[in-house]
């Protein structure tokens, strides 16, 4: 065997390869979004909410790793190109996780106001309450 047959066998199987190439960084990022996931809401550092959102942002990984045709068979029965199909499925993801981050800091961002103007108030009331009080010279309290 020759260095030229050597090639063409590397190059037979190539499509073999990277159909498990792909399946393996698939599958790699969508456990690791997993195992963030769960390691974080062990160790309490993130609320369920928030872990909600990684493993949902997982689920497509995953799914894309164990059946990896799932575009294309979805492209056929839609009478669609896989590469737009593609394209509108990646925009749909990218939107849908936008928007819940978005939410997630619109609702912090009410929080911090409602804090703020708590402190504000408090902070009045303090002072108020530091102040010293002018004495009633009216005199009906010495009567």
């Amino acid at each position: 065997m020759n260095m030229f047959d050597s090639f063409v066998t590397l190059a037979a199987d190539a499509p073999r390869y990277q159909g498990l190439a792909r399946t393996a960084i698939l599958a790699l990022y969508g456990g690791m979004l997993l195992i963030l996931a769960v390691r974080s809401l062990r160790a309490q550092r993130l609320k369920e909410r928030y872990v909600l959102l990684l493993v949902f942002m997982g689920l497509p990984f995953l799914a894309l790793a164990v059946w990896p045709d799932a575009l294309g068979w979805a492209a056929q029965m839609l009478d669609m190109t896989y590469h737009t199909l593609m394209v509108l499925c990646l925009t749909g993801f990218l939107i849908l996780v936008i928007f819940e981050l978005l939410s997630i800091v619109s609702v912090q961002e009410r929080r911090i106001a409602s804090l703020a103007q708590m402190v504000a108030i408090l902070m009045e009331q303090r002072e108020r309450s530091d102040r010293p009080q002018p004495h009633d010279t009216s005199g009906s309290e010495h009567a």
